[in-house]
């Protein structure tokens, strides 16, 4: 589709976690690309990382002011979250942009539709919220804040069109990350540990994933371990949380460097998150666990009604529309999960060994792990058909 624009676009985008940063960059580098000929350049304000301000991002302040996870955790940074907030709206309020963006950060990018609503500027939100977990209803004050969802689950569009608002799968970003990995067909007899991004994540994750895999290691001497990290902030933390000595065979992967040594391994043990999608993309069988603040836990588990709670397991057995009761689709789920107590050394080595040491529990994982990247896929980039729909809220004639 072709747009002729009338005039400088000014859009105010708002990423409220580091990996909508990153979707972020690539959706403003898609944008840029567009207009490039027609008007001198795209106005860009709003709140973003390094890759957005690369891309042109006058952010209004940084990003790891809104770096909070977790009921718990979130009370002590309200003050700091309710000051940002005030900052934006004025900076709104003075830009008058064309179209308002936010990506991910349910909770704070619902707050920043609120305040902008009056403005009544096309607002577009990156990254479907996860009200089909819990709390259902609130779908119903969602399609009075967002002019537009960009979702990137595919049985999203559906869930959310049911509810009445206006709702497309753009698809994964992980699916063109890891589109040219190389998969080799005999894997090193070695463990990915994917413990988490965020210091919270990480204290409760690694020490028993250490423990697990120290474990597994008494059953199986030959195995060794792959620590994929982030960056080398989360691997001193992980130090000063377990450290490990040199001969227990730990290697340590940071960055986007850890996917081609992900697809050498010959399964993981991963927290839940978007890491367990792509460890489904690389074919990788795995466990999954999750601990959270017990206040966290102890308030979800009566909200939360689903079955699964890693993204692969979601994808093969997805909610039930609004309005139903259940739904007919319910495959078996391809990833063990762990949950809050469950999720101990002992629970997660017995799980694991299973696919270190046997063939058909470790092929009956990649055969349905097949099925994940079937359903992911799409056919354009993440980021332009995001920009297709962005380019439609531009002032064009």
């Amino acid at each position: 589709m072709v747009y002729f624009l009338t005039a400088m676009p000014n859009i105010l985008i708002i990423a409220a976690e580091p990996s909508g940063s990153r979707l972020g960059a690539d959706l403003m580098a898609e944008l840029n690309s567009r207009v490039k000929g027609q008007v001198k350049e795209i106005s860009w304000q709003g709140v973003g990382g390094a890759e957005m301000e690369a891309q042109g991002l006058h952010s209004l302040f940084p990003l790891t002011d809104l770096a909070v996870m977790g009921l718990a955790e979130v009370i002590p940074a309200i003050p700091r979250i309710l000051c940002r907030l005030r900052q934006i709206e004025a900076a709104a309020k003075a830009a008058k942009p064309d179209v308002i963006i936010t990506i991910d950060g349910q909770d704070f990018s619902q707050r920043v539709a609120q305040r902008l609503k009056p403005l009544g500027v096309p607002h577009v939100h990156y990254v479907a919220p996860k009200v089909w977990a819990w709390r259902q209803g609130r779908v119903h004050k969602l399609k009075h804040l967002y002019t537009h969802l960009l979702c990137n689950l595919p049985f999203e569009a559906a869930w959310f069109a049911a509810a009445g608002l206006p709702t497309t799968y753009v698809g994964h970003a992980a699916v063109q990350a890891l589109a040219g990995v190389a998969i080799p067909p005999h894997p090193a007899q070695q463990l990915a540990l994917l413990p988490g991004s965020r210091s919270s994540e990480l204290a409760r994750h690694w020490p028993i994933m250490l423990a697990t895999y120290r474990r597994l290691r008494q059953l199986i001497p030959s195995l060794t371990a792959l620590l994929a990290l982030n960056d080398a902030a989360a691997l001193q933390k992980c130090r000063a949380l377990a450290p490990w000595q040199t001969h227990e065979g730990i290697e340590v992967v940071l960055g986007e460097d850890r996917f081609t040594a992900l697809a050498q391994c010959r399964a993981a043990l991963a927290k839940s998150g978007t890491n367990t999608l792509e460890l489904a993309l690389l074919n990788l069988p795995a466990v999954v666990c999750y601990r959270m603040h017990w206040l966290t836990y102890a308030i979800a588990k009566h909200l939360v009604k689903l079955p699964s709670f890693s993204l692969p397991n979601l994808l093969l057995s997805p909610p039930p529309l609004p309005g139903v009761a259940t739904n007919p689709i319910q495959l078996a789920p391809v990833y063990p999960e762990f949950l809050q107590a469950a999720a101990k050394p002992q629970n997660l080595a017995r799980a694991l060994y299973p696919l270190l040491t046997q063939t058909k529990p470790y092929q009956a994982q990649q055969a349905k792990l097949g099925q994940i990247k079937r359903l992911l896929a799409t056919p354009k980039t993440t980021a332009a058909a995001a920009a297709e729909v962005i380019m439609g809220y531009l002032p064009a004639k």
